[in-house]
């Protein structure tokens, strides 16, 4: 196999492995030793070696000098690394997002999720908030791991989806683990790097690659130093604002994550789980989340039509502004949620900017609506009140979600 690519030359010593649902392979040059632990890290995925000479979708190379080189098609350079665990670990991460890029059917969170009392309790938090650690001390406790990192949804049943791959621990752990989930972890630790450990949960509490469940809760995480762990139910709006930048799905449109995302918020139990030592936290949600209510979701088809249909073009006053056409609304705890059925882009309202959207409905002045919210907060000046709408203004018109009169070039 001798085929020039953006990836290398490949050669002989090239190892190509089709994954499932990846339309190109993935390609291990001079490093075959890094095959074997793919079973533990990909659980469930049925990896087989192929003779393909297609332009492979990742790549991975030993260097001469000793290093790993990890390429994608969708990256301008490549990533070194020294460890081979670290290097796997950026694989992961290239094989996730070419799973994605290639599906127009999941939405895909970054978080962790665990099925409890029948149904997904979903940890969407940022890069170190907990969620690994919480979720191998909930796999101790008898629930079923769905991903530490990643939660593909299905768009039409909006059911969370198993990824099959290991949960990924930094290390060092938590000084103040039980005992007992300590030991746990030290006998599936699968592999071992000298900043990542995966747990090898594939026999025991890893769900099967395509296991499916409706999700029940979605909890925010937050470390709190000395605290006694507790729930506290937040708005939908701040879950909602939460999962929504945390999708990383490319080929779902702007109005379908927003609506589709809204409606499985509204359906689950939303919390803040406030805490310190990880085993009080998985011991509190073994309790309180065993027996989830949830709501029902009914199929989804696609976003709703805007009503009240018209044409940009509409005859529109001097110097107002008016909502362009085809912007989906989500409006949850006095927020507002917007995505431009022509982009890729979801945008965020506070209270404030959500009056003022409603304002937009029909034409309006900026003077108008200054007016308007001067009466509603006589106690702000009328000097702030007009720098926030013209800024809010701008960046409306900007994110080309309003329109203006044809002779209004400007704000003045």
């Amino acid at each position: 196999m001798n085929t020039s690519s953006k990836h290398g030359v490949r050669s002989r010593k090239d190892l190509a492995l089709c994954f499932p649902n990846l339309s190109r392979p993935i390609v291990f040059h001079d490093c075959e030793h890094l095959r074997r632990h793919l079973p533990l890290i990909f659980g469930g995925w049925a990896i087989d070696s192929i003779d393909d000479d297609q332009m492979p979708l990742v790549s991975v190379s030993r260097l001469g000098n000793g290093r790993y080189r990890v390429e994608a098609e969708w990256m301008d350079d490549g990533v070194e690394f020294d460890d081979p665990v670290d290097t796997l670990c950026s694989l992961v991460a290239k094989v996730v997002r070419a799973w994605t890029m290639e599906q127009d059917n999941l939405l895909c969170l970054h978080g962790a999720s665990a099925r409890i009392g029948g149904a997904l309790v979903v940890f969407p938090n940022r890069f170190r908030a907990g969620k690994s650690i919480l979720t191998a001390a909930l796999a101790v406790r008898g629930h079923d791991v769905y991903g530490d990192d990643v939660l593909p949804i299905s768009l039409a049943e909006g059911r969370g989806i198993a990824t099959g791959i290991a949960p990924r621990l930094r290390a060092p752990y938590p000084d103040n683990l039980d005992r007992v989930t300590r030991e746990y972890i030290e006998t599936h630790a699968g592999l071992k790097g000298s900043r990542y450990h995966y747990l090898d949960l594939r026999q025991e509490r890893l769900a099967a690659l395509g296991s499916s469940s409706e999700i029940g809760a979605f909890v925010l995480l937050e470390r709190d130093s000395g605290t006694t762990p507790h729930l506290v139910p937040v708005p939908q709006a701040e879950v909602l604002r939460c999962v929504v930048w945390q999708n990383f799905a490319r080929e779902v449109n702007a109005p379908s994550i927003l609506e589709r995302l809204s409606q499985i918020v509204s359906s689950a139990n939303c919390y803040r789980l406030v805490y310190d030592r990880v085993d009080d936290a998985a011991d509190l949600l073994s309790v309180s989340l065993v027996d989830q209510q949830v709501r029902p979701l009914e199929r989804f088809t696609g976003p709703s039509s805007p009503s009240g249909i018209r044409k940009d073009a509409d005859n529109i006053p001097h110097g107002h502004f008016r909502r362009r056409i085809g912007i989906v609304e989500v409006s949850r705890d006095g927020e507002s949620f917007l995505a431009d059925g022509d982009g890729a882009s979801i945008h965020h309202l506070n209270p404030v900017g959500a009056a003022v959207w409603t304002l937009l409905k029909e034409a309006i002045s900026p003077g108008q609506i200054i007016d308007i919210l001067q009466t509603a907060f006589p106690e702000t000046g009328r000097d702030q009140i007009e720098t926030d709408v013209y800024d809010l203004l701008k960046s409306l018109q900007r994110k080309q979600l309003i329109i203006k009169s044809g002779d209004c070039t400007s704000f003045q």
